[in-house]
């Protein structure tokens, strides 16, 4: 009986407990929509709007115009960013997508050229882009997940800002339909 017992509060403790070790590694996500500003503990960002396009035009190091052209579709974010109290620059973006898959920021643009470049300082708003490359059939109910570069320390339950793209079936057809031939990425020189 007294192992009967002994059992059970085991059982109902690795089941209190068990969870929670999982979750304990778990991001801290702060959540919103597009046109919302999203606030977490080192970062608030918002989405402007969101573009594609079948190829990118951007300004390499060199000064010199170049042109990519996606495999499937590049998808052009506008994010703004303000850090909470000290400057932080972005880790690389990712995309979700409604279908579970996930993107990050393609390396085929020029990291000069977006978000992730700059410092995010305290007060100020920075603006920018971030560019996906994915098939157009995983743009609907896609959502932008933002971070602090975490650098050389691994925080595994840092914070990161999740904002919802607000692109349902339809207008994620709409979207990639009327995709740019060429979108020109601004110099940040």
């Amino acid at each position: 009986m007294l192992a009967g017992i002994a059992l059970a509060a085991s059982a109902v403790a690795l089941q209190a407990f068990g969870s929670g070790i999982a979750d304990h590694d778990a991001p801290l996500t702060s959540t919103g929509d597009i046109n919302e500003e999203v606030t977490g503990s080192r970062i608030s960002a918002r989405v402007k709007a969101v573009h594609a396009a079948k190829a990118i035009a951007a300004e390499n190091t060199r000064g010199e115009q170049e042109r990519v052209t996606a495999k499937g579709i590049f998808v052009i974010v506008e994010v703004g960013a303000t850090a909470t109290w000290e400057p932080q620059q972005l880790g690389p973006p990712r995309l979700l997508t409604g279908g579970g898959h996930r993107y990050v920021a393609s390396d085929r643009v020029d990291q000069m050229s977006t978000i992730t470049h700059p410092y995010i300082q305290p007060g100020w708003w920075t603006e920018g882009v971030t560019v996906f490359e994915i098939p157009p059939g995983e743009l609907p109910d896609s959502r932008i997940l933002l971070a602090p570069s975490s650098g050389f320390i691994v925080e595994p339950n840092g914070p990161e800002i999740e904002i919802d793209l607000g692109l349902d079936e339809a207008a994620a057809r709409r979207l990639t339909s009327t995709a740019k031939d060429v979108h020109e990425l601004a110099s940040r020189n």
